[in-house]
Formats: structure tokens, sequence, C-alpha cells
């Protein structure tokens, strides 16, 4: 089953996508994961957000149920989006892919103009599927380097050495790219998700993005436009069920399908 939903806003997109995913989403085991041995819900998914810049950028909900996240959480998430930083404990980030791309996205279209499809930001390589393999080795680095001096301009260590431990799990990043596009004057999104959590990540990854978003919507000198998400299974997990339910208002009942 595949939906299509379309939503003024971030909040209200997260609403109507938990809504339709409870009511009529796959309910499945998770045979292979970070969550191996319980269920989840989730279905393919398309949402156009038309104005995704309306704030607040976290969904509102009632008293006593729990926020998914806040203006805080999402000021604090976009700075893993625009630089390379990563903690100790981090396999990856989306921002070592990003902070690559965004810049050269912003002068191209300064340079270039609005009328191409030039400009799309991948996260991960094809190489990233070796963070789940722990009898394979994967080590390299990349270097972009100045063609008339020979300088090194960015670099980047790439490894799944993290994962030969014998309690280590494999990981990969879930969001997969953003593309871009200019139509009237303002900037759009395309985001892709491979696998997204619908509770803990959806909420704070959008609000991070459309910051993103309008901050290159200002660099380039045009206006915010909409926002475009898409994943094959955006899911709620067994263990989120309860204040999705509380949520919506509605009784468990609803899972018994």
């Amino acid at each position: 089953m595949f939906a299509y939903l379309e939503e003024h806003n971030l909040g209200n997109a997260w609403f109507s996508a938990l809504n339709r995913i409870m009511s009529s989403g796959r309910k499945y085991l998770i045979t292979k994961g970070s969550y191996e041995g319980i269920h989840r819900i989730g279905m393919p998914i398309v949402i156009n957000i038309t104005n995704p810049n309306t704030r607040p950028l976290y969904p509102i909900v009632p008293e006593g149920i729990p926020s998914p996240t806040t203006q805080e959480d999402i000021e604090e998430y976009v700075s893993y989006l625009i630089t390379g930083e990563r903690q100790p404990n981090e396999h990856y980030t989306y921002g070592e892919d990003l902070h690559w791309l965004y810049p050269w996205v912003v002068k191209h279209y300064k340079e270039g103009g609005e009328g191409n499809n030039h400009c799309y930001m991948t996260v991960g390589r094809p190489e990233t599927v070796f963070f789940y393999e722990k009898n394979l080795s994967y080590d390299e680095i990349i270097l972009v380097k100045d063609k008339k001096t020979g300088d090194v301009v960015l670099s980047r260590h790439i490894t799944n050495s993290w994962n030969q431990g014998p309690d280590t799990k494999g990981s990969s990043q879930c969001l997969r790219g953003i593309d871009t596009w200019i139509d009237n004057g303002k900037l759009n999104f395309w985001v892709y998700f491979r696998s997204w959590d619908l509770l803990s990540g959806f909420p704070v990854n959008l609000g991070g993005i459309q910051l993103l978003k309008e901050t290159m919507a200002a660099e380039i000198g045009v206006e915010d436009g909409s926002m475009i998400v898409s994943c094959k299974d955006l899911h709620v997990y067994q263990h989120s069920w309860v204040v999705a339910l509380m949520r919506l208002n509605k009784d468990d009942t609803l899972l018994n399908r």
C-alpha cells in the first residue's frame, strides 16, 4: 500500500502521516536491524509540504503527550547537517556528506542560474553497504585537490572499522539524498530516506533540513519554497505505539488487523 499526502506545514505532515500509517500501514517483524525481534508498522509514502517554513517547525501535541522534538533540538541538529563534525560514538553523520555539497550547490545556482538539474546532494556512498559486514574491511581516504596548486581542498576518511568488534552492529545512513530545484524564484527540496522513524526521526530531521533550505535560499538570493519528502518505509516502532495512539486519540483496537 502506498500513500500520497499534501499538507501545509511540517507539523500537519507529521500528524497526517502518523494517522495514515497507524491506520493502514503494514505490521511486520524486524528480522534484521537495530531493533531485531520487535514489530513495527510502516508504508511507502510521499508527502508534499507546501509551506514547510511555517512556524513552529515542530509538531504541537496536547499536554501530557511527549513532544517528538523541540525548536532547541532542531537548531542543535542542523549543525550536524552543515558541518563534518562527528562525535566519538557516532559511525557517521549526514553532515559529513552535506557540508561538502551544499556550498557547491549555492555557488552553482548563483553562477549558472536556476535552470539546471545538477544540484543533487547525495548522502552515503556505494561502499557504505559494507558498514554491515564484519568479514569485510573497508577503508578509504578521499581527497579533493586544487588542480593548479595541488593543495587539498577537502578530505575525508571512510572506514567500517567501528563494526569489527564482537558486540557491534552495522548501520548506514537513512537519509540518502536531497534533490534541489528553483522554480518561480523559490528553492525547493525533494528529500529521500531509505528507512525512517516517524516518531523520533521525522520531526527533528525535517526541521533541520528546512533550516538548511532556508539558509541556502538566502545565500542564493531566492525565496524559500516547498519540500517533498519520500520513503519506502516510514514507520513506527512497537515500543512507540502507545504514544502514537495517544496522539491520535485512539485505542489499541486500531492495531487488531
